[in-house]
């Protein structure tokens, strides 16, 4: 095996990959698929009508987008 294929099959180790599943569906994963995963709750519904959560969201998802047009210019400057 050569150095470059070692080294490809090592990286694959390293790799996440994140899935997006309806609760129905989370549990229909394997056993052991389900204990190793980090689950994120989508709050959204929950809060959606709450004047307060939508003034401090629109604040996060505008500060993310600054930040993320920040990063992208320094990269490209």
């Amino acid at each position: 095996m050569s150095q470059k294929t070692s080294n490809a099959n090592n990286m694959q180790g390293s790799k996440e990959y994140f899935l997006r599943v309806k609760e129905e569906e989370y549990f229909d994963l394997p056993q052991a698929l389900r204990e190793r995963c980090t689950v994120y709750y989508n709050d959204y519904e929950l809060y959606k009508d709450n004047p307060n959560f939508k003034a401090l969201n629109k604040a996060y998802r505008d500060s993310k987008k600054a930040l993320e047009n920040w990063k992208y210019d320094q990269r490209h400057n």
